[in-house]
């Protein structure tokens, strides 16, 4: 019986460890080189099949399992799909809500984008279709919320030119861009603080490969 015990641990321990890390990474692993991971509308394998990943995809953002924790949702082409976790493997990195995650976040009303990490570690880049150019920000720092371990972070740092800063909240939760029929695990709040009062803007994110 207790063999039978550890035995239950072993495998459900790996679908425990993705829902609590979630979104993370995953790669394509146990696909027939001639063959594909179909994408499917719903977590069924008799359910449309709206597109397929390819036998050696790599890295593949997964945003939420289902209640069975044997699908995985995914978007793609402006939209999500569901693929089955038997075929996926988590990518070995460190989760969404640590201080070297890169992460692509985006907003509308109006259009903005932002990327923590990404092309430079400790670096924040902000863009909006209001805006002129795309202002630059160091990430001076970067912590979890007490009683939320791995839930929500804050972040924040000044302006390259030292005449704004700016700060953000990012939580795991479900998140709509309101453009497309895609989902998202990660919500932000963030705040631009120049001039005046701060420019606080909305939206989602998604982990960047």
């Amino acid at each position: 019986m207790r063999k039978l015990f550890v035995l239950l641990i072993c495998i459900l321990s790996p679908v425990t460890l993705w829902a609590t890390e979630l979104p993370a990474l995953f790669d394509v692993t146990g696909v027939a080189h001639d063959d594909v991971l179909n994408l499917r509308e719903s977590p069924d394998s008799t359910s449309e099949v709206l597109g397929s990943l390819a036998f050696n995809d790599r890295k593949i953002e997964v945003v939420d399992l289902s209640e069975n924790n044997k699908w995985g949702l995914v978007n793609f082409r402006e939209a999500s799909g569901w693929i089955s976790m038997r075929y996926m493997t988590i990518v070995p990195a460190e989760g969404w809500f640590m201080s070297s995650a890169k992460l692509v976040c985006t907003g509308t009303e109006p259009f903005w984008d932002m990327t923590v990490n990404a092309p430079n570690e400790g670096q924040m880049s902000f863009s909006s279709m209001s805006g002129e150019t795309a202002s630059d920000y160091s990430v001076e720092w970067h912590g979890g919320q007490a009683g939320r371990l791995n839930n929500t972070i804050g972040l924040g740092g000044r302006r390259s030119d030292n005449v704004g800063s700016f700060s953000a909240v990012i939580r795991r939760d479900s998140c709509h861009d309101g453009m497309s029929d895609m989902n998202f695990g990660l919500a932000i709040d963030l705040f631009l603080h120049e001039s005046g009062e701060p420019a606080g803007y909305e939206g989602c994110c998604s982990l960047s490969p």
